[in-house]
């Protein structure tokens, strides 16, 4: 499993960016199954707005390895850029508090007698 973050966001410069960007930001704090997945999901993307806007210069998604081993980096050119996390581990929670036995003994009292 994998988690999607958004890590770089441009501003828009036409609408075709406009509407990728808009299709892609709900992509934030997902789980990914395979990146490969996430990648056609992009493709498919980017290729329908592509034919949407034709007079706008098309953009390309791409998917490649990170520098730390068994994440990804994906993203659509340079408007936006998606981190894929793998994750190493199940949180299960803090564990259980120790009880705490009070010392038996004299109370230490404020008051004199």
């Amino acid at each position: 499993m994998y988690f999607a973050k958004i890590t770089n966001h441009c501003n828009t410069k036409n609408r075709l960016q406009e509407y990728v960007s808009k299709q892609l930001k709900p992509l934030e704090c997902l789980t990914v199954e395979d990146p490969e997945v996430f990648k056609k999901h992009l493709e498919t993307t980017v290729h329908r707005a592509n034919l949407k806007f034709p007079r706008c210069r098309p953009l390309v998604s791409y998917l490649q390895e990170a520098y730390s081993k068994g994440d990804f980096t994906a993203g659509v050119g340079e408007l936006i850029q998606f981190s894929l996390y793998s994750q190493r581990g199940v949180f299960a929670g803090p564990p259980e508090p120790v009880p705490i036995t009070p010392k038996e003994g004299v109370q230490a009292s404020l008051f004199a007698d």
